[in-house]
């Protein structure tokens, strides 16, 4: 009986010190980490103390006046509001983005440098001499370089500089669109199709149309043009230094900047701290629109507003989405 009794405690000391070990080491052993959700990680880049993070950082109840609207945190890609923004729509001078972009690209493959001479054709001739299609003469006869044509299409969206360009790049507009369609495709612009390298209406072009039907016109959705104003600013952030010039001089006559909004441009009282860029546009079919980038305390948002109905409301509704978005952090 003894015997029995010195073995039942025996086992139960075993076992006990078993026990207390394994739970030793069970909690030396540190707990599996929660995984941060997508938005979580995202806000954590931009500096935020983690714990006055918010989990869905979005912009609520504000009323725009546009067809389509599109707003994000470029260092994160997070998307801060939205309406219709996957709908095709008209784009106007905006197009020029993708004008601006296989431009640039070709100065890069050096198929054409700055310093380039450009002869003016009858169309880029023709099309710059239309009042009313933000022109910049150009005159026949006279040379321009690739820089001074780049310099009038991306500061005053110069529409005859566009196509001079667009001919420069690959001889002929329609091969220069084929090029647009085909980096379109590249980048997963899937709402976006070019028929010219302007924005204007086929209409307005005339017999030089040369691509899709007379009615047509350069079509993207605010997503794309978002997406194509952030992978060109990335890839080329020295654009933002000419497209922030106050405005084109050229044989004496001044061309001003069509973005009120930057704030060396404050003749209109529309600047805002911080934008530095990017592509306004206009026609009758597209209405107003702008594409926006601005810049403050490490924070870029990129915004995108189509289908307004004047010069200036495509940059107060604009100026809504930054101030609301500026809030949040």
């Amino acid at each position: 009986m003894k015997k029995l009794l010195v073995v039942i405690i025996l086992v139960l000391f075993t076992s006990g010190f078993y026990f207390v070990g394994a739970m030793a080491k069970e909690e030396s052993e540190p707990l599996p980490m929660k995984k941060a959700s997508i938005s979580e990680r995202q806000l954590n880049t931009l500096g935020l103390p983690e714990q006055k993070i918010p989990r869905f950082l979005r912009i609520k109840n504000i009323e725009l006046d546009a067809s389509s609207v599109f707003l994000i945190n470029a260092n994160t890609g997070q998307v801060l509001f939205e309406k219709n923004s996957d709908e095709s729509l008209p784009t106007a001078s905006m197009s020029k983005m993708m004008t601006e972009l296989l431009v640039l690209e070709a100065i890069e493959e050096k198929s054409l440098a700055w310093d380039t001479t450009v002869l003016i054709s009858d169309y880029a001739y023709a099309i710059s001499s239309q009042p009313g299609f933000a022109s910049v003469h150009l005159e026949k006869g006279n040379s321009y370089t690739v820089k001074e044509l780049f310099e009038a299409m991306a500061i005053h969206s110069a529409n005859g500089a566009a196509i001079a360009l667009a001919e420069a790049v690959a001889t002929t507009e329609k091969q220069f669109v084929k090029q647009m369609n085909q980096k379109a495709e590249e980048l997963k612009l899937e709402n976006s199709r070019f028929v010219n390298s302007t924005g204007l209406d086929n209409a307005d072009l005339g017999k030089y149309f040369s691509v899709g039907e007379f009615e047509e016109t350069n079509t993207m959705s605010a997503q794309d043009l978002a997406k194509l104003a952030n992978y060109l600013i990335t890839e080329y952030p020295e654009l933002l230094e000419t497209i922030n010039e106050k405005q084109y001089v050229r044989n004496n006559t001044t061309y001003p900047n069509t973005n009120w909004m930057l704030p060396t441009v404050t003749a209109y009282g529309l600047a805002y701290e911080g934008v530095d860029g990017l592509k306004t546009g206009y026609t009758d079919l597209a209405g107003y629109g702008f594409t926006g980038t601005v810049e403050q305390n490490g924070i870029r948002l990129i915004s995108v507003v189509m289908g307004t109905s004047s010069k200036t409301e495509r940059f107060e509704e604009t100026e809504k989405l930054y101030d609301a978005s500026f809030e949040l952090y």
